[in-house]
């Protein structure tokens, strides 16, 4: 039998030692939550905290450690808020007025928003109930903007009312960003002043919305569409109010944050759900739409 000397065993230990020391993969990076000191070699599966990483966002994350491009910052741009009413059971709704949504996104992209207020279906909620009573609405579909009637003129006529409005002056830049955490939704809001604008009377809403359910709507010339895709259904308010609560500008800034309860994920599908922040200025008995941001 071949033995080997006790000084030529230790120094081929230490060899491999040094070899399995040098060659030893893991992560690399030291802001990542995996970090491995003893590793040599990085192995790609570094594990980061994603999320904003600029202090001058609303999105900031203080415990981000690689940012994932969700930084938002205040956009002085003037949108419209167009408030639709509806109901899965109503055949227009699901023909030419599901068009004129669809027009309304292809036309001004960016620019506007659709509210879907349903009434006596299974998507109705008590904000668009009492949403619907101020606009007086009798009829569906029947579109406003802001809480003013677009009428019956055709779509021609609904372009050119967004169009003008959307070529006035902005008067608040906003910008939102929230995140849903089980079975809540943070949610924080920037607004601006612009254009000498006073900022008195103003109202924050914060409208939570979904799109994709899908469930049964009637439909003109073809009947019950079991499978129709339903969007820009307003689920409710994050205060519980109709035109959301009253703020205030410090140096021409309002910061807002809320988190607020969501209905479980079998009844709101939480990764559709979306929030449209809009300022309201209060105008004796009603109120008027001055800007707002998705």
């Amino acid at each position: 039998m071949f033995l080997i000397p006790k000084y030529q065993s230790l120094t081929l230990a230490s060899v491999l030692m040094f070899f399995s020391s040098c060659s030893k993969e893991g992560c690399t990076d030291p802001v990542a939550e995996n970090y491995d000191a003893d590793a040599k070699n990085d192995d790609g599966n570094c594990e980061y905290i994603l999320g904003c990483m600029d202090e001058s966002s609303i999105a900031y994350n203080s415990l981000a450690t690689k940012d994932d491009g969700s930084c938002v910052y205040l956009e002085n741009t003037k949108r419209s808020l167009v408030f639709k009413a509806t109901g899965t059971w109503c055949p227009p709704c699901g023909d030419w007025g599901a068009q004129y949504v669809s027009n309304i996104y292809n036309d001004f992209s960016g620019s506007a928003e659709v509210i879907g207020l349903h009434s006596n279906d299974d998507f109705s909620v008590d904000i668009g109930y009492n949403l619907l009573s101020i606009l007086n609405n009798s009829a569906v579909p029947s579109f406003y903007l802001g809480l003013n009637p677009m009428g019956n003129a055709g779509y021609g006529n609904v372009s050119n009312l967004i169009s003008t409005e959307l070529s006035s002056p902005n008067q608040v830049s906003m910008a939102v960003s929230y995140t849903v955490i089980d079975d809540s939704m943070n949610i924080k809001v920037q607004s601006s002043l612009e254009n000498q604008f006073i900022g008195d009377n103003c109202y924050l809403a914060i409208y939570i919305m979904e799109d994709g359910q899908i469930a049964p709507q009637e439909v003109s010339g073809i009947g019950t569409v079991s499978d129709y895709v339903h969007s820009h259904i307003l689920r409710t308010e994050a205060n519980g109010s109709t035109f959301g609560v009253p703020i205030s500008f410090t140096n021409g800034i309002n910061n807002t944050e809320i988190t607020t309860p969501l209905a479980p994920n079998s009844i709101w599908t939480h990764e559709n759900l979306y929030v449209i922040a809009v300022i309201w200025k209060q105008n004796g008995n009603s109120y008027d739409f001055i800007n707002l941001r998705r």
